[in-house]
């Protein structure tokens, strides 16, 4: 395995956020996936299906459609979905939305979109790959305790398959009384359940930074979880 500029290389494959996306500049643990997830020709061949959830603009999703796998992505922001503008202190951006951004590619019939609340979808263990990145302290959220969001998600992943959270920390006092910033113990003991293997529960430091959302300059001690669901036990053949 070497590292890159554009992320991690593994057996010839690269896998890193898309840059052309807003949240491109922001920091993810993402790159980190190449390490378990099929990429490339096998993946291609395999087809397997994965369940962005917090789609946005394809920071993650597009990535994976090129790398060849199949796409849900949950995303309820249509400024996001099909593109806007805005002004921030840091001046004015243009988003291309997620819809433009497919269509562009080619990528259209690899990517189904669900405008709804995840928490509404059912948890029946569909996908090879189910990840998040941020989004659990967001208000709609809010209705639900972190490990409601969270166990919800890993009940998506099929068995064999892979659940990446990346959660933030926040490092003043109102994120921390919100109470959806864990320190890494309190994931630990979500992530914890029978029939799941933990592969990484990774401090990655922290980043200040001002974004859409939180103009006001901010810091987050960055971290991911990256959480194996064991296959089932093979079924003993029947004996004749």
């Amino acid at each position: 395995m070497t590292h890159t500029n554009e992320g991690i290389l593994l057996n010839g494959h690269v896998l890193d956020v898309d840059e052309k996306s807003y949240w491109g500049p922001y920091y993810s643990y993402f790159p980190a996936l190449a390490r378990y997830i099929p990429l490339g020709e096998y993946a291609r061949r395999v087809r397997p299906r994965a369940c962005v959830l917090g789609a946005s603009d394809g920071k993650f999703a597009l990535p994976l459609l090129r790398a060849g796998w199949e796409v849900v992505g949950v995303e309820t922001d249509v400024l996001f979905l099909n593109g806007g503008e805005f002004d921030l202190v840091d001046g004015h951006h243009e988003v291309v939305g997620l819809r433009q951004r497919l269509a562009s590619e080619g990528l259209t019939e690899d990517c189904t979109i669900v405008e709804q609340d995840y928490m509404t979808l059912p948890a029946s263990g569909d996908f090879q790959l189910v990840m998040g990145s941020g989004l659990w302290s967001m208000p709609p959220n809010r209705a639900h305790s972190l490990e409601a969001l969270i166990r919800h998600a890993m009940d998506m992943v099929a068995p064999g398959g892979i659940f990446f959270g990346e959660y933030l920390i926040g490092l003043n006092d109102e994120e921390r009384r919100c109470g959806y910033y864990p320190p890494r113990e309190e994931m630990n003991r979500i992530v914890d359940r029978p029939g799941w293997q933990l592969f990484e529960n990774a401090d990655l430091g922290i980043r200040g930074e001002s974004h859409l959302g939180y103009e006001e300059w901010h810091y987050h001690r960055y971290a991911a979880a990256i959480v194996h669901r064991m296959p089932l036990p093979a079924t003993p053949a029947p004996t004749p």
